[in-house]
């Protein structure tokens, strides 16, 4: 990994006065273009899906004397800003300061506009395939299923091959389950034993240990147990994890997925965070008893 971001690096630094485009499958990776840029410079704004306003702010920035040799711009996401807030950069994206740099970072490049495209030059940041098949071989415990959290979250891959021992398995139980969300930010390794304990939790759902009674108690434990964390933050990590479960398990039903998704997508959370959790954990069961 270390020598994938090197050759970032080394291809920023051979780029000043120019605009580039870091480009990957993997959103989890490319969050480590920040990472190189602090290591450049002390002069960096970076914008996540920029509005016009956010980029006419980073035109303001670029456009003043750099007092560290260089000033970056990193906008993340730029495929899902406004057409006017792309087209308000087009000057900046075509001819950006001498000493400066514009950043875009994609996992969807195609759907950047032609006009973008054509300013930027492409830098493809992925790991090997190798990587991954010399880290499931590492993996002791559900292999394949930590292999896909591995590569859906990157800090995730770091903590997994850099692990001195080996992972244990996880019994789903409600309050330790939630303990690995108090935190603001969820750690590499919660991630790692909320996605084994949901594993646990759908193979019971799966074997029928769980009848209606006790699923109507799990969920009241849980409701219950969660009132002192943010409930729609809860739903969003768990809805990306019970996706990797199911796909780990088979389950082809489109409309689960399409569920999952509409939670990922709802940037605001501006939904029913009770119903929301209840109908969450109804359709990971119904996934498992079908």
């Amino acid at each position: 990994m270390k020598e994938i971001l090197e050759r970032l690096k080394s291809f920023l630094q051979t780029n000043v006065g120019s605009s580039l485009c870091v480009r990957s499958r993997e959103q989890s990776l490319l969050k480590r273009v920040r990472r190189v840029v602090a290591e450049l410079t002390k002069e960096y704004l970076i914008f996540t899906e920029p509005s016009i306003d956010e980029v006419r702010q980073a035109e303001e920035f670029l456009y003043t004397a750099s007092g560290d040799g260089m000033k970056i711009v990193v906008l993340e996401k730029f495929e899902r800003s406004s057409i006017e807030a792309m087209n308000a950069f087009l000057k900046t994206l075509e001819e950006p300061p001498s000493h400066s740099l514009v950043v875009l970072t994609s996992i969807k490049f195609r759907e950047l506009p032609q006009t973008v495209r054509s300013r930027v030059k492409v830098f493809d940041l992925f790991v090997p395939r190798s990587f991954y098949e010399d880290l499931k071989r590492k993996i002791s415990l559900e292999p394949e299923l930590l292999l896909k959290l591995c590569k859906a979250d990157f800090d995730v891959t770091e903590y997994v091959s850099e692990a001195s021992g080996e992972i244990e398995a996880v019994h789903f139980e409600p309050s330790s389950f939630l303990s690995l969300f108090k935190s603001e930010e969820v750690k590499p390794q919660d991630k790692v034993h909320a996605l084994l304990a949901l594993n646990d939790l759908f193979t019971r759902f799966q074997a029928g240990q769980i009848d209606d009674r006790s699923f109507v108690e799990l969920y009241v434990a849980l409701v219950e147990q969660s009132k002192k964390l943010e409930l729609n933050k809860l739903i969003f990590e768990l809805s990306w994890l019970c996706e990797i479960v199911l796909e780990h398990h088979g389950v082809n039903d489109l409309s689960v997925y399409r569920w999952f998704d509409s939670i990922l997508r709802n940037k605001l959370l501006n939904f029913n965070a009770q119903l929301t959790f209840a109908n969450l954990l109804i359709k990971f069961r119904r996934s498992a008893r079908r």
